[in-house]
């Protein structure tokens, strides 16, 4: 039987079968250590932290006598566990038990070549060349051959120095070890039984064990042989005492994941999953309990935070060893065709995802395979805790040791130290857990997820804005306002700032908001979720344009171009479409506003403390099964849709501006059933409210993107080239589909004979605190679109200004048939007679994009003055929009109206009996515009003016 001494020693065996030839000869022959510089023997640093101390709350659960002769007859494995220790230790006890008899017992070859079994033996040796085989596998395969070549033939002397030779006098896996703290603790091995040891766990009766079982039913799993080297444990450890907690395998297995994800940052996840692994093979080896297992990480934890807060260590051996890691590595990348950078390197390979590290074996703790970046810092994260109940305080405020930001030096260099902290704070786990009281934080460091951090700073680099994980790699991005939409929405700002919360101005605003998006979603979610909105709600989730879309047509058109859309007979009016999806996008916007969803924890988000300044901490979402278990419609496995949308910023609502650029693209090339696709859209918007992952303000914001989006995009020739096309072929289609069907020989009297401009076209019956009626004819359409254009918020900005109109949202007049008489400047008018009031939350800075009223506009009739030069009249809700003129021509200082005066403005901007065409002096509109209401469409309130005029007018407002 060999001793202890000879089963810890430097082995001098041979890295699996992946290290071979003259080199890996070489190095195994010289213990492991490739040829390398003289290494200094400075000492770093030099005061090392007590693990003990760090440890102490075990003492809870055991009370050690003190070793003074540590050996089996002496003082050695002896102590009691206390009354509070019984169901801790006994935990520990029954985890062990299952995952040593399931290994032992599992002939699967978890990575196709060894059991889970033999890859516990081979982490048993930690020999460098062992080490060296093991922690590549966490780079995924041609990095993992770059790593075991480049310390092979001694390109890579200070990576070796620091992580695997073990006796480099800088090497890490030496610099905290776990000797005194094991004998401080004096706790016996789980494997101890008579029948083997000639001692139970009681020592003879020395220990009191407190009703814990003297033997537990561990396997011992043979030795495993390899090219004449054995591999494993030979369980004499009560012999030539050593005792079980903390495990010092484990703290010499995370000293070299944290070295090498330090210097390889960008696989830090894999890393230190496979560390992790590492230190659970003590226990699949039944020589280590769970517990022994999160001491040693604590251990290693705290021992690298103190090196790597050392001036000198970083400036001489840590920062060296970095450069000239991820130099070779991104030099062999480069050679090989697989990216110029390291980062470039492992996504194409997928060493961050699918073909990184993995493995196949589970256990009661780690329930599921490890199959790219996410399960791998979900297998980490679960061995953090082994599933222990929480020992000591839940919900604690997050707590980072003095030094620990220093482990993430190297993965986020832009970071100051503040920050990395908070990175460290947002990703650890609950306090609470055991070893947590007295670890000082150690214990809730989740590297493992902090390294796959994206931190979203403000543009001047102080604040971070959100943090999130799962990501390809550790990322800085510095939010810029330089976005078009993200400028168009500026007035959010007013109402909430991104890491700081909500402002006294917006906390009436966003508390309307709370109250609405409450409101909506309750009302639709009826008993069970499952109702006819929350349906439609799950349908436009899917962002299908064709299912949200087609409805919007009535029965008959409805069903002739999904029909169409699906069977691809449409190709140019799908290729428009997708291409106005293009014309706008929220992501930068979402990344500078940062504002959380309804139902999450508002204030911890992201990474920040935010002061919700009196609104609720998170609204009473009610949360439709639907979306918990959503279908993409794509033949993918279902997504639990929350859960994914968790930390995505909700402010403006992508989908939303989806369903607006096609919405709005399809009524640019529809527009005789324009009202009734924008109100379609609209309810798009609306049904985010409905599944509780959206505000009204989102919507709000959406809407003018989307909008916004189009009419842009039609500013390019060869997009306006594009529209003519989609249309031609859209009403040409749909022509021919009633020609055939006895409808009518044109769109329009199809479009008349079906009623799908009014009481026979679009319609539902969803009704909630904003759009209080159902949609059953064009009034009640325009209403509820004029509804959901400022969802009952208040003014915060001044009522009754003059129109503005932005330049591009002419583009989405010019196929409307009547609308062609018309010049550019006579449809801006059409525009501003037709759009919203001003002064709601985001009209302040959206240029005229939130006032825009297309339904209105696409109903309209134009009143020209007789020698139609002017527009003197704009009537929304019409079937058929059209253009008429004066039969009398208009009089000096008349205003068009049968040379009646003009009507002064009322406080609503509109003439005091709601008509007529009020004239200011300098012929500029004097008016915002009419407003649209359910019951009433008034009469737009215009003045004569000049395109120059006009533009003036909205750059005041700009």
């Amino acid at each position: 039987m060999r001793t202890a001494t000879q089963r810890h020693r430097t082995q001098r065996d041979r890295a699996f079968r992946a290290i071979t030839g003259a080199a890996a000869l070489a190095m195994l022959l010289s213990g492991g250590a490739v040829a390398q510089a003289a290494q200094p023997a400075t000492a770093y640093p030099a005061s090392k932290p007590d693990i003990t101390a760090l440890l102490g709350e075990f003492n809870n659960w055991w009370t050690p006598k003190k070793v003074v002769n540590n050996t089996a007859n002496g003082d050695a494995f002896r102590g009691s566990v206390t009354d509070a220790g019984r169901s801790v230790l006994g935990y520990s006890d029954d985890t062990v038990v299952a995952i040593n008899n399931h290994a032992a017992k599992d002939t699967t070859k978890v990575d196709g070549t060894y059991t889970q079994a033999q890859r516990a033996a081979f982490d048993a040796s930690d020999s460098p060349a062992n080490a060296i085989t093991s922690y590549s596998t966490a780079l995924g395969d041609t990095i993992g051959k770059y790593l075991r070549e480049g310390l092979s033939d001694g390109s890579l002397p200070k990576t070796n120095a620091l992580v695997f030779d073990a006796s480099s006098p800088v090497a890490t896996s030496g610099f905290v070890g776990t000797g005194s703290a094991k004998k401080d603790f004096n706790y016996p091995r789980p494997y101890f039984t008579k029948a083997d040891q000639g001692m139970d766990r009681t020592i003879g009766g020395d220990t009191d064990l407190n009703g814990l079982k003297p033997e537990l039913d561990i396997i011992h799993i043979p030795m495993f042989s390899q090219d004449g080297e054995e591999f494993g444990e030979d369980y004499t450890d009560y012999q030539e005492p050593s005792q079980a907690f903390p495990s010092g395998h484990t703290t010499k297995a995370y000293n070299r994941g944290i070295a090498l994800s330090t210097l390889l940052p960008e696989l830090g996840p894999e890393i230190m999953a496979r560390a992790s692994e590492a230190g659970n093979n003590r226990v699949v080896l039944g020589v280590h309990y769970p517990m022994d297992v999160m001491g040693g990480r604590i251990a290693a934890t705290a021992g690298s935070s103190a090196l790597w807060s050392d001036a000198g260590f970083r400036t001489n051996e840590l920062l060296p060893a970095h450069n000239e890691l991820e130099n070779y590595i991104a030099a062999r990348c480069k050679a090989d065709g697989n990216g110029s950078t390291v980062e470039e390197c492992v996504t194409k390979l997928g060493a961050n995802a699918d073909k990184g590290y993995v493995n196949t074996f589970t256990d009661v703790v780690s329930t599921k395979p490890v199959t790219d970046r996410s399960s791998a810092i979900e297998a980490y994260t679960s061995r953090m805790t082994y599933g222990f109940a929480q020992t000591s305080a839940a919900g604690q405020a997050p707590k980072v040791p003095a030094g620990a930001e220093d482990l993430l030096l190297t993965a986020f260099p832009d970071l100051n130290a503040a920050q990395r902290k908070q990175v460290l704070e947002a990703s650890e786990i609950d306090s609470g857990y055991p070893l947590d009281a007295s670890s000082q934080g150690f214990e809730r460091l989740n590297l493992a997820k902090a390294y796959s951090a994206d931190v979203t700073l403000s543009a001047d680099g102080k604040t971070i804005l959100a943090i999130n994980f799962g990501n390809a790699a550790p990322k800085v991005t510095k939010v810029s306002s330089t976005d078009a939409i993200t400028n168009l929405l500026k007035d959010f700002n007013r109402y909430f700032v991104a890491g700081v919360g909500v402002t006294d101005e917006g906390k009436g605003v966003l508390s309307h908001d709370d109250k609405l998006t409450e409101s909506i979603n309750q009302a639709a979610f009826g008993a069970d979720g499952k109702t006819a909105q929350d349906k439609r709600a799950l349908s436009d989730a899917q962002m299908n344009s064709t299912n949200t879309l087609y409805d919007a047509l009535g029965p008959v058109l409805g069903t002739y171009f999904k029909q169409a859309a699906d069977s691809g007979k449409l190709p140019k009016t799908e290729q428009y479409l997708e291409d106005m999806n293009k014309s706008a996008s929220t992501g930068k916007a979402k990344a500078w506003y940062q504002h959380p969803r309804p139902y999450v924890d508002r204030v911890n988000y992201n990474g920040t403390t935010l002061d919700m300044n009196g609104t609720a901490q998170t609204l009473n979402i009610k949360k439709v099964p639907g979306y918990e278990n959503f279908d993409w419609g794509d033949g993918e496995p279902l997504d639990n849709e929350y859960d994914g949308l968790y930390n995505s910023g909700s402010f403006p609502s992508g989908h939303t501006t989806f369903a607006f650029t096609q919405g709005t693209g399809l009524a640019s090339i529809l527009p005789e059933l324009g009202p009734q696709i924008m109100t379609r859209v609209s309810e798009a918007g609306n049904n985010r409210i409905v599944l509780g992952v959206h505000y009204p303000l989102d919507i709000l914001g959406g809407h003018i993107a989307g909008q916004y989006g189009v009419a842009n995009a039609l500013n390019d020739d060869s997009m306006r080239k594009e529209n003519a096309a989609a249309r031609t072929e859209l009403v040409n289609y749909l022509t021919a589909q009633c020609k055939a069907d006895g409808h009518g020989d044109t769109l329009q009297s199809c479009i008349d004979a079906t009623g799908a401009n009014d009481a026979n076209g679009y319609a539902n019956a969803f009704t909630d605190e904003v759009s209080t009626k159902p949609v059953t004819d064009l009034k009640s359409a325009l209403a509820a679109y004029q509804a959901r254009m400022s969802y009952g918020f208040d003014k915060t900005g001044t009522a009754g200004q003059a129109p503005v109109v932005p330049d591009a949202a002419v583009n989405l007049l010019d196929n409307v048939e009547a609308f062609k008489a018309l010049s550019a400047n006579q449809k801006k008018q059409v525009i501003a007679a037709t759009e919203g009031e001003s002064g709601y939350p985001l009209d302040a800075t959206s240029e005229g994009w939130a006032r825009v009223n297309l339904t209105a506009a696409y109903s309209a009739k134009v009143t020209l003055s007789a020698d139609g030069k002017n527009v003197v009249k704009v009537e929304p809700g019409q079937k058929v929009a059209s253009v008429v003129r004066e039969k009398t021509p208009v009089q000096p200082g008349g205003n068009g109206n049968n040379n009646n005066q003009p009507t002064k403005p009322g406080k609503n901007g509109a003439g005091a009996n709601g008509s007529g065409t009020p004239q200011a002096a300098n012929g500029e509109l004097a008016s915002t515009g009419a407003s649209v209401s359910a019951a009433v469409v008034a009469v737009a309130v215009l003045a004569l003016m000049g395109s120059a005029a006009m533009i003036a007018s909205r750059r005041r407002q700009d």
